[in-house]
């Protein structure tokens, strides 16, 4: 880690810990992910320099990875049929969601055609920013467009559960019932992450840190070995981190009139993808004879961990909502480039 990076990791966790503390004083949903996310954004788009390297988000992301394994049950395989017609929705969707996405940043951002579409493919941050600048994106722009959806559509849908539909969406996420407390429950649990992460990297699984100790956490607890969770105030500290690390991505690299530009075309196509999402979910779900705000939660275009997250605070099927999202990313980065190179025949530069 450079002294640069040290201190800019040094400004921000200060920073998200006092956001997630306001977010927490004030009972607002998902207090310290959200809190922290929102309080480090404004901070970078003010100029601090904020930054949180992947690697040290990956561990605390590890946390979550275990925390969503433990709601996996033997019963969710029973119900493996569901995967099929959702999927269909999912990749339906997500190919009309970039559609969308890239009219808009076409038509009103004028961006070149290779930044438009990586900026609206729906899941991928990081690995959509990097091929996107290896075929001539900006650089700048992509990852703002993937961090304001992000952040739009985990803000919104955690504050609509809680204050429109009245559900319970609270300010931490649930534990379970029975902490790690004995050595053999916390080695399992950390074996879990350790493991996980170390087997999902060498295999260059998407969202390693999550995907990898989310596994092998639902195989102990689908099978009985265990049903230990993580401590609360681990989880509330991991949330912390991730929210943080949602935040540095507004670090400013755009004129301050382009930074604003670029927000404001971003939280409409965003708003525009979330209103698409719940006209699937509303048109489909009683096609696929599941509850439309479960549909929802399942191919909203937010982040994996996230989306996870909220499913797990408002115990919305869970394995579910993270199997889809993780399925997500999947497609995205199987077809993302592929479908680019299609469409485009070849590479194109900045238009």
């Amino acid at each position: 880690m450079s002294p640069t990076t040290r201190r800019g990791l040094a400004i921000a966790l200060p920073i998200g810990a006092i956001g997630g503390t306001v977010f927490y004083a004030m009972s607002l949903p998902l207090a310290w992910m959200l809190g922290s996310m929102i309080a480090v954004m404004a901070a970078a788009l003010a100029g601090a320099p904020v930054r949180m390297p992947n690697g040290f988000r990956g561990v605390f992301v590890t946390v979550i990875g275990v925390l969503l394994g433990s709601a996996f049950t033997p019963e969710l395989l029973g119900q493996a049929a569901r995967f099929g017609g959702t999927l269909l929705i999912q990749v339906a969707f997500m190919a009309a969601a970039t559609a969308l996405g890239y009219t808009i940043y076409r038509t009103l951002g004028r961006y070149d055609h290779t930044t438009a579409y990586f900026s609206s493919t729906p899941g991928g941050l990081s690995e959509m920013t990097l091929v996107s600048e290896a075929l001539g994106g900006d650089a700048r722009i992509v990852p703002l467009n993937h961090g304001v959806r992000i952040v739009l559509v985990v803000t919104l849908i955690s504050f609509y559960f809680r204050y429109v539909e009245r559900l319970d969406v609270p300010t931490t996420p649930p534990s379970g019932a029975n902490i790690a407390s004995t050595p053999l429950e916390i080695a399992l649990l950390v074996g879990c992450a350790v493991v996980g992460y170390a087997i999902a990297g060498r295999l260059r699984i998407p969202a390693a840190p999550l995907i990898g100790p989310m596994v092998l956490s639902a195989l102990l607890h689908a099978t009985g070995v265990t049903d230990a969770s993580v401590p609360a105030w681990l989880v509330s500290i991991s949330l912390v981190v991730i929210g943080t690390g949602v935040g540095c991505r507004f670090v400013d690299r755009l004129s301050p009139l382009q930074m604003l530009r670029t927000i404001g075309i971003a939280t409409f196509t965003g708003l525009s993808m979330i209103a698409l999402a719940i006209g699937v979910a509303a048109l489909f779900s009683r096609l696929v004879g599941m509850d439309g705000f479960i549909l929802f939660l399942s191919i909203a275009p937010g982040g994996l961990a996230e989306m996870s997250l909220i499913a797990f605070a408002l115990a919305a099927d869970t394995a579910f909502v993270t199997v889809m999202h993780f399925l997500r990313v999947m497609v995205v980065m199987l077809t993302g480039a592929l479908v680019y190179r299609l469409v485009s025949g070849r590479p194109k530069t900045p238009d």
